[in-house]
Order: structure tokens, then C-alpha cells, then sequence
């Protein structure tokens, strides 16, 4: 798989989209109430998700590089793996989500859009051709049952 921008890296530029969508398009700010609070509460689901997904590939011991998905030693199925195939991409989206929310500027949207799209085209498909050719039937049949992102 020839990746163009490491996922991390691509989290982080939407990142700054997100904020430099507030700063530059401060006119299109809003806010409501408790905010903060539902701010929080994706970027708290976000950082769980995430690392759910980080500690079950570790606990069968299979890589999370994401440079490298054609060393996977094991298809993770179990876990939050049975409602998302990308938690540790959903986990990010989430906490994009959450920044959105807190700095209430809808411009930060189109840092989501950019995350998700990006990381749909240059990442998850190139991953799951590489599973596909290691996993074979049983990755096509997990896929069936496992949507993408949500």
C-alpha cells in the first residue's frame, strides 16, 4: 500500500481546518447550550473508541501501523469490532466531532468532510484490499456483517 499522509497526520490537518475554520470564518460562529458539555462527551467517545479498538488488535497481537496493514497476523472481529471495521478512524472522526461542537463554527465541518473522505479513499480501501488478500473469505464475510464507519 502506497499511503500518501499517514491517518495521524491527516486527523491533525483537519484538525487545524477545524480551528482555523473558526478563526478565519469567526462570522459563522454560533453557540447553545451546554456546548462544552456535548463538546466533551464526543471527545470523551471519541478517545474510548479509539483506544478500544488500539487494545484489541494488541490483545491478539496483530499490528495497528497503519502503513503496513499487509502485516496483520489476525482479523479482529470481536469487541468494538463487531459495530465499526475503522474505530480507531471512527475514534478520530468523533473527536473532530467534539472540537467542532466546542469551537461551534460550522466551517469545522468541512475539516470532518476532508478526514473522511481522505482517510475512505487513501486508507480504508487501500487496507482492505491488503486484509482482503490475507483474510480472504473471512474478511469479505466480515465485511458483510460490519459496516465501514458506523
Amino acid at each position: 500500500m502506497k499511503l500518501k499522509i499517514p491517518p495521524v497526520i491527516v486527523f491533525f490537518l483537519a484538525l487545524a481546518m477545524v480551528f482555523g475554520g473558526h478563526y478565519f470564518f469567526a462570522v459563522w460562529s454560533y453557540q447553545f447550550p451546554n456546548q462544552t458539555f456535548i463538546s466533551r462527551i464526543f471527545l470523551a467517545s471519541g478517545v474510548l473508541v479509539a483506544f478500544s479498538g488500539i487494545i484489541k488488535f494488541r490483545m491478539k497481537g496483530t499490528t495497528v501501523d497503519p502503513l503496513h496493514p499487509d502485516k496483520a497476523t489476525a482479523l479482529v472481529s470481536t469487541g468494538i469490532y463487531r459495530y465499526t471495521r475503522n474505530p480507531m478512524y471512527l475514534g478520530m472522526a468523533l473527536v473532530l466531532l467534539g472540537g467542532i461542537i466546542r469551537v461551534g463554527n460550522v466551517v469545522g465541518i468541512s475539516g470532518l468532510l476532508f478526514f473522511v473522505w481522505y482517510l475512505t479513499q487513501f486508507q480504508v480501501k487501500p487496507e482492505e484490499e491488503a486484509l482482503l488478500e490475507i483474510f480472504k473469505e473471512e474478511y469479505q464475510s466480515y465485511c458483510a456483517k460490519v459496516r465501514r464507519w458506523i
